[in-house]
């Protein structure tokens, strides 16, 4: 498949995605659609994330790999957070409401500890 485009080839603006299709049975959608974060990221963001991703996190590596100083390589790992929209990350955080319903539920009887479990784990 072809990178998607971030900007219109011609005038220079902004682009929108207006049709999706599934591969399977063909069916269209046709609207607009903004291009899903982590399309859009910046070529360089992207470059720096594939060197990064490849020396295992190690700042050292992408340092030499890069040719870059050590605040460089920081300024690039704040710019591709913010590319990624991870500024406030909630993934494997536990709801405390979530938990304590379980818990709850665990407590009244109606449900057992491995139900509890996979609950606490989804």
């Amino acid at each position: 498949m072809k990178k998607v485009l971030e900007k219109c080839p011609v005038c220079n603006a902004k682009v929108v995605i207006s049709e999706i299709e599934c591969e399977a049975c063909g069916t269209k959608v046709v609207s607009k659609f903004d291009i899903p974060k982590g399309f859009d990221i910046d070529e360089d963001i992207m470059n720096f994330i594939k060197v990064f991703i490849f020396t295992e996190g190690s700042i050292k590596q992408s340092e030499k790999l890069l040719n870059c100083s050590y605040p460089k390589i920081k300024n690039l790992l704040k710019k591709a957070k913010a590319a990624l929209n991870l500024n406030e990350l909630n993934i494997n955080k536990p709801d405390k409401d979530n938990v304590q319903s379980v818990v709850d539920l665990l407590e009244d009887g109606a449900i057992d500890v491995e139900e509890a479990l996979r609950k606490l784990k989804s």
